[in-house]
């Protein structure tokens, strides 16, 4: 875990974020959703590889997918899901015994744009999530509908410097509120490397809490090309040991 620490300092310090005009945003790598919404008629598709690790047990998804289109000026629609593939690894035991692998449930979250930055005033959005039950392998898909939604909101500064946040709860299939939190740092110069940091967590009554900093970086190939890399590390005993995500982001007008 030191080794991971000493190279997730230098991605936060040396590289900054890209977030020129016109070219591709993404609600990847961080947890922080983008507050923007894509112009209508635009499509988007974001995959990647990540990776949680919690002592013996180990999550990983292969890939992640968000797919997005822009409906209107205020209208984002989002459809994401995942191949997982969850495994224990537990002396003595038969290794295919301890694994799930198969397609994890689909989300359909829109975004809707609240309000745009005005001075004091953050950009807002708001994005409902809603997960249908029975959908998905089995190990993964879900017995009840589950919903929630998150708050996202961001002041741009300068147009070099951003800050954002993502306020929200979640209602899974234990019918627990589970409150979400996130606030991501991004910065950018002249060119087409870029860094973020963040930190993120989730807390409930019946379950213990976890919090997370993460930071990584992107680079932006074309204005409708991204590629990124991210990696996590626990900021309470209960946080995964660490997380690890790697992806791609392209764009297309599809009018």
């Amino acid at each position: 875990m030191n080794k991971f620490l000493l190279l997730s300092i230098p991605l936060l310090f040396f590289v900054q974020l890209s977030v020129a005009q016109n070219s591709i945003f993404t609600d990847r790598p961080n947890t922080t959703d983008a507050i923007q919404l894509l112009a209508p008629g635009m499509l988007q598709a974001e995959l990647g590889y990540s990776r949680v690790k919690e002592g013996d047990f180990t999550s990983s998804d292969i890939p992640n997918l968000n797919l997005k289109y822009g409906i209107s000026n205020w209208l984002e629609m989002r459809v994401q899901t995942s191949y997982g593939r969850d495994k224990m690894d537990i002396e003595g035991l038969d290794t295919l015994s301890n694994e799930v692998d198969g397609l994890k449930p689909i989300t359909i979250a829109p975004k809707i744009k609240v309000v745009e930055q005005n001075f004091l005033r953050p950009a807002i959005t708001f994005a409902p999530v809603f997960t249908p039950g029975s959908i998905g392998a089995e190990g993964f898909k879900n017995d009840h509908f589950n919903y929630g939604f998150r708050l996202l909101l961001e002041h741009v500064f300068n147009d070099k410097y951003s800050w954002s946040h993502g306020f929200g709860a979640n209602w899974d299939d234990s019918r627990e509120t589970t409150w979400a939190y996130s606030t991501a740092f991004s910065a950018s110069l002249a060119g087409n490397l870029g860094a973020f940091a963040e930190i993120y967590g989730y807390f409930a009554h019946d379950f213990p809490s976890y919090h997370v900093f993460d930071a990584g970086f992107t680079y932006g190939v074309t204005p409708d090309l991204q590629l990124d890399l991210a990696g996590g590390l626990p900021l309470s005993d209960t946080a995964p040991d660490y997380t690890l995500t790697v992806g791609v982001s392209w764009r297309t007008s599809f009018k």
